[in-house]
């Protein structure tokens, strides 16, 4: 069942080369700044998935679960540029170094990271909790001390621990649970991809000439 859903999720790195070509291509070919963002997320988001295939094939799970988070990181910073007032400047502060979480949506709020997962959160539920417990595997936390245990016996008083790079012991329910979240994260990454290349081709308040 894991090999199925990672050959699923294998499936969508060719509509990142596609979304990519068809970003350059709009608008008769013209270059924006924020097509670089785009084009550094499509590259970022495609590396991800490339690696966090390669990890979860390899039963490294403790390497492979950082990779969601770092996805979903993805989605949340390109969105934001949805909620600045000019997403062209916003990606442009990026290229110049300032942090995402300094510039401010329409109304002045500060794009915080808390602020991003709230606010994409109105949309689709499933964020806060999937930003939450992979953050756990960013940081040296309890994840991993609790990840590491093979076996507790409570009438023996014993414990089995593992120092391994793989996860073998690990339950098949939690490796496809993790493969879905990190292909539905993706899925939001293209769409976005998606919207702005039509935004780009179809500008609000140009007509084109037919």
């Amino acid at each position: 069942m894991i090999d199925y859903f990672l050959n699923d999720l294998k499936k969508l790195n060719d509509a990142h080369l596609k979304e990519g070509e068809a970003i350059m291509k709009a608008f008769g070919g013209a270059l924006y700044p924020f097509d670089l963002l785009a084009f550094a997320v499509l590259n970022r988001s495609m590396s991800l998935v490339s690696g966090f295939i390669t990890l979860m094939r390899s039963d490294n799970f403790v390497a492979s679960a950082p990779l969601i988070r770092l996805q979903l990181d993805n989605f949340l910073r390109f969105g934001a540029g949805w909620l600045a007032c000019d997403p062209h400047k916003f990606a442009t502060a990026i290229l110049k170094g300032t942090f995402v979480r300094n510039l401010k949506t329409r109304d002045g709020k500060k794009m915080t990271d808390r602020f991003l997962v709230d606010h994409f959160s109105k949309e689709y539920d499933w964020i806060p909790s999937v930003y939450n417990n992979t953050s756990g595997y960013i940081h040296l936390s309890e994840k991993h001390m609790f990840v590491n245990v093979i076996n507790l016996n409570s009438k023996e008083r014993t414990s089995t621990y593992k120092i391994s790079d793989r996860d073998e012991h690990l339950p098949e329910e939690v490796k496809v649970e993790a493969i879905k979240a990190f292909a539905e994260i993706t899925k939001l990454v293209l769409h976005r991809a998606y919207s702005w290349r039509c935004t780009k081709e179809n500008p609000p308040g140009f007509e084109k000439k037919t």
